[in-house]
């Protein structure tokens, strides 16, 4: 193994609170949740809204897994973790709402050649930044714990 959980032991630092879903994870394996988020994608195919209804699903436990993860104690002393939350939140919202309205964009404010689709990858660039900045502040902060 490598990375986090083999210089560390794990990816949370030990007197970390663990999330709910957190615990889930560790008591299943990663194999059985990943497989079912897989397949749940597959609910596009029987049902209109299917994929949308998904994505939307695991949006709101990937919300529900990073509130908890910066609601720990472990994390407060770094005291930006929800700073940096809010923003891949806000990065979040603003990739779903320039993806809906893609369309109606295009036709009454911006020019043809800047769609909504266009727009949200400036915001998918956002949510993969600060992430990457939250799973730092993470790793630091295991770090520090640990020593």
């Amino acid at each position: 193994s490598s990375g986090i959980n083999a210089e560390y032991g794990s990816s949370y630092p030990k007197n970390a609170a663990k999330g709910t879903i957190t615990r889930l994870v560790e008591k299943c394996g990663s194999s059985p949740v990943i497989l079912v988020s897989f397949l749940s994608y597959l609910l596009a195919v029987p049902f209109y809204y299917g994929f949308d209804g998904s994505l939307g699903l695991h949006i709101l436990i990937a919300v529900w897994v990073g509130y908890e993860a910066v609601s720990s104690p472990a994390l407060e002393a770094g005291g930006n973790s929800r700073a940096i939350f809010a923003r891949a939140m806000v990065c979040c919202v603003g990739f779903i709402v320039l993806k809906v309205a893609d369309l109606p964009l295009r036709d009454w404010w911006t020019p043809n050649c800047i769609s909504g689709h266009f727009l949200s990858k400036i915001c998918d660039v956002g949510q993969i930044h600060y992430t990457a900045k939250l799973l730092w502040v993470m790793k630091e902060s295991g770090k520090n714990k640990q020593s």
